[in-house]
């Protein structure tokens, strides 16, 4: 999730001191009469961190709890309700055994006296914590839930939040059982839209569901939702019908496998191409059951949806969209891109959803080609998009939200589609708790998104050096220079944070962040400069082998920082049993704060002569150079060390381990020059101490686009026999 205005004016916003504010709590009633008010439990919630992956990161072992939904839900536009009723199939896959169930009821954030409205209040922002009936939001129980035919009252362990939900079980369900859970339920939007809302007939219902909590490794997940931190969810199926009036225009998680999402009527672009065979046709073995029976109201129409493999469903509505539809039709994947456990459709519908006056804007194709140049990226990436469609449409609020497979986007910038086409990817496939660790899907598609605009410090450096740029990033964007400025920006702008103390460990819970805007900068920007120093430690083809390893093994799974620094180590190394450690890597940026800082001490420059009859007789020209290099942060790093002679650069690492050493390399061919991190791929800015140059020499800029993958040998010897040859 994100909203796009520019980088450091969003930081700066978002760190910028709030002033203080009186807080306003109104008590609602509670959701359901018989609810009992266990607030003095909430506060051991949850008892474990979420953990998900087997030791080692492995895919051995591990486990995740599966909940199906079938759900009918009618739209009352005139009382501004849904109401909705079905059932949530519930499998315990873990190996032990249950005695409650935890569901979120997350509308009831989005109210008075919510824990969301307090952190508002605590941190002056005016938003839920003042609004009256009608305006806020609920989603309350019509009737008891009854868990395997029997009744059960409703526990509301946040009191007046009842965001959480405990549902005691009559019977305690064992490893391997299933139970049957029958809910009836009310939903209403806020009328200030936030992940979520409602204006006039337009209704956004991001949030509108009882959602069964995650239970994993560390136990029960719930969590009440606060401006810090977003979902976590247990994947399955879902099958929703929909009673809508009969103008409404609806996009979705899934596929319409019957019935009329009111697409054609509003096409701008022919028959719309449904996909309503993605699961197979109804009728045939293996498709979706029959679905519910209903009665329809006069001007009313039912669409019924159907999704897999997902752990939420969102959906839009408005008699204003128009629609225009594309399909993205998969090409070969690349070289080394497997598609591991992730279900690939030839064809894969595209959808855009748009509102009056957008046609200069949305339409046009402009955002179905978009949407289909974010799939080719992120294809490349990560591996086969596992999903049958992707819907772009736009919502009531700003900025953008993602859910498996629709995008509730506030604009129709290509950098937006990408960032939460991206989170489709990590999160929706790659699904990891986003309050506990929101950097593993946030700082991740930010830095894919800078990426593919060709921002990423690599991509600017390999341009800096002649490379020429991936053919499958996004074409356009700012000159080098000024992309080469905005990343040193970037970087002093986080490094600034870690040295006065502001910035948190990137571990951190979200709602322990000392405020929303610390917790954005870490989960968005901090991560991305996690992305981008774990780039330069692995090198270009194992973090792009890191990536599709991740995604191959870890498809439709719950994952966490294990499951992924096993998928780098192995990238790093892939002919050593299980890889490279990379333990001092994540454990520094996850658990501490800090800097990636070096310095140079004690250069020392000198021609070398070696005994003729040796490996090619005299040096012919060879020089050595010997750094002292220092480390001056509190981060480790591999960080590189320029010699630059007349031919281009030669670059050695330090070795991370290592607080201070000593390196000797020779070249052949005087060094003009010897500089830390030369070509700027590293997550430091160049200080005094960088640079080394013979005294009385040109103080010139290096000339751009000079090689650099010259060799720098480790012995004498070594550098006369390639000068040698060389010169034969």
């Amino acid at each position: 999730m994100r909203t796009h205005p520019s980088l450091l004016a969003a930081l700066a916003a978002s760190l910028a001191a709030a002033p203080a504010a009186a807080q306003v709590v109104v008590a609602p009633a509670p959701p359901f009469a018989a609810a009992r008010d266990s607030a003095q439990t909430f506060a051991g919630w949850p008892r474990a961190l979420s953990t998900t992956s087997p030791a080692r990161g492995d895919t051995a072992g591990y486990w995740q709890q599966r909940a199906d939904y079938r759900v009918i839900a009618r739209l009352d536009e005139r009382r501004e309700v849904l109401t909705a009723s079905g059932t949530l199939t519930y499998v315990n896959r873990s190996p032990d055994t249950l005695r409650e169930l935890f569901l979120h009821q997350h509308l009831n954030a989005f109210r008075p006296g919510s824990r969301w409205a307090d952190a508002d209040a605590r941190e002056g922002r005016v938003r839920f914590q003042t609004l009256a009936e009608p305006a806020f939001a609920f989603e309350r129980f019509t009737r008891a839930p009854e868990v395997g035919g029997v009744a059960v009252a409703p526990e509301y362990p946040g009191g007046t939040d009842s965001s959480v939900v405990r549902l005691p079980l009559p019977r305690p369900l064992g490893p391997g059982d299933s139970v049957e859970v029958a809910l009836a339920w009310e939903a209403r939007p806020s009328t200030i839209p936030r992940r979520q809302g409602r204006r006039g007939r337009s209704y956004d219902f991001a949030q509108w569901y009882p959602k069964v909590a995650v239970y994993d490794r560390g136990g029960w997940q719930p969590h009440a939702l606060v401006p810090a931190g977003e979902f976590y969810g247990e994947f399955g199926s879902w099958d929703v019908t929909m009673l809508l009036a009969d103008d409404q225009v609806v996009g979705a998680t899934g596929v319409p496998v019957e019935g009329d999402p009111g697409w054609a009527r509003v096409s701008r672009t022919g028959a719309p191409f449904l996909g309503a065979a993605a699961y197979g046709a109804l009728g045939t073995p293996g498709a979706p059951a029959p679905g519910p029976r209903f009665k329809l109201a006069a001007g009313e129409r039912a669409v019924r949806w159907l999704a897999r493999d997902v752990h939420h469903f969102g959906w839009s509505t408005s008699p204003d969209y128009r629609y225009e539809g594309g399909v993205y039709v998969r090409p070969a994947l690349p070289n080394g891109t497997a598609g591991g456990r992730a279900r690939a459709w030839d064809t894969v519908g595209v959808h855009a959803l748009y509102r009056p006056g957008d046609d200069s804007t949305w339409g046009g194709a402009r955002v179905t080609r978009r949407t289909v140049a974010a799939l080719r990226w992120l294809e490349q990436v990560y591996g086969p998009y596992g999903y049958p469609q992707m819907t772009v449409l736009h919502r009531i609020e700003s900025g953008g939200t993602e859910f498996p497979m629709m995008q509730m986007n506030g604009g129709p910038q290509q950098s937006l589609i990408l960032h939460e086409g991206g989170h489709i990817f990590s999160y929706g496939l790659l699904a990891n708790n986003e309050w506990q660790r929101g950097w593993m899907d946030e700082g991740l598609t930010s830095y894919q998104t800078s990426w593919a605009g060709r921002q990423a410090r690599h991509a600017v450096a390999a341009e800096a050096a002649g490379a020429p740029a991936d053919p499958a990033s996004v074409p356009g964007g700012a000159p080098l220079a000024a992309r080469r400025r905005q990343a040193d920006d970037f970087t002093r702008a986080m490094n600034a944070l870690a040295r006065d103390g502001r910035a948190e460990p990137l571990n951190r819970r979200a709602d322990r962040n000392a405020t929303f805007g610390i917790y954005n900068a870490m989960v968005y920007s901090r991560g991305e400069q996690m992305y981008s120093a774990l780039r330069d430690v692995l090198g270009e083809a194992p973090f792009a082998a890191f990536l599709r390893d991740y995604y191959a093994r870890w498809a439709y799974r719950h994952v966490d920082d294990a499951a992924m620094r096993a998928s780098a180590e192995r990238a790093a190394a892939p002919d050593t049993p299980g890889g490279r450690d990379l333990g001092w890597f994540f454990g520094q940026w996850l658990g501490a704060v800090g800097t990636i800082d070096y310095a140079m001490r004690g250069v020392r420059v000198a021609p070398v002569r070696v005994a003729p009859g040796r490996a090619g007789g005299a040096a012919g020209g060879c020089w050595r150079t010997e750094v002292t290099l220092v480390r001056a942060g509190a981060y480790a790093h591999p960080m590189p060390v320029g010699i630059r002679t007349a031919a281009g650069w030669a670059v050695v690492r330090g070795d991370p381990r290592q607080a201070r050493e000593t390196l000797a390399r020779f070249t052949p061919g005087p060094p003009l020059e010897v500089r830390l991190d030369p070509l700027g791929t590293t997550e430091a800015v160049a200080t005094a101490g960088y640079a080394w140059r013979p005294a009385g020499s040109d103080r010139t800029p290096a000339p751009a686009g000079l090689r650099a993958d010259l060799p720098a040998y480790e012995s004498a010897a070594a550098c006369a026999a390639a000068s040698a040859a060389a010169a034969q």
